[in-house]
């Protein structure tokens, strides 16, 4: 799927029973999975193993534009 949010837009903890693999296209996004942050810019991925914890947030002055996809 793809998501794109505003600066500031949250999508706060959240929990999914399947592995999700999270792809910045655009923007700047700080996440935190089981308690640890991480910035995340284009061309990164992050993986979240499924039953963590995450939260994800746009710190980036403008729109960032992201993937995602779950196993």
């Amino acid at each position: 799927g793809r998501f794109v949010d505003p600066p500031g837009r949250a999508w706060n903890d959240f929990v999914h029973h399947t592995n999700e693999l999270v792809t910045v296209a655009e923007g700047r996004l700080e996440m935190t999975i089981a308690g640890n942050k991480i910035v995340v810019e284009p061309g990164d991925e992050v993986f979240i193993p499924r039953d963590t914890l995450h939260s994800v947030e746009n710190i980036h002055h403008a729109t960032t534009r992201w993937l995602y996809g779950y196993d």
